[in-house]
């Protein structure tokens, strides 16, 4: 091991906290479209007022997080995945979606 492991311990908390403000940062978008907030998250809705979302899942790996979230208004219902990677300050730099329309059947 050329790293010491003070450096190495170091590193994997480092990069542990970046993850967990990461994950935090992508359910603040969550929590702010609840409100009535426009984002990424929201892109398909515009301004309908009786959008809510619903975090059902959320990991992080590295500068990247994955969602999966549960979009209803009073019309349908949606499931949004979603995968953001962000800058070391905090801003996102990529957005990919998946917008999946839920139906009828079993467990929707």
């Amino acid at each position: 091991m050329t790293t010491p492991l003070s450096g190495a311990l170091h590193e994997l908390l480092t990069a542990h906290c970046a993850q967990e403000r990461n994950k935090e940062l992508a359910l603040a978008l969550i929590t702010a479209a609840n409100r009535g907030g426009t984002n990424r998250l929201t892109r398909y809705w515009g301004d309908d007022s009786g959008l809510r979302l619903t975090c059902e899942s959320v990991v992080a790996d590295g500068d990247r997080v994955a969602l999966r979230v549960t979009a209803r208004t009073e019309r349908a219902s949606w499931t949004l995945l979603g995968e953001l990677r962000f800058d070391e300050a905090g801003g996102i730099v990529e957005y990919y979606d998946v917008l999946v329309p839920l139906g009828d059947g079993p467990g929707e």
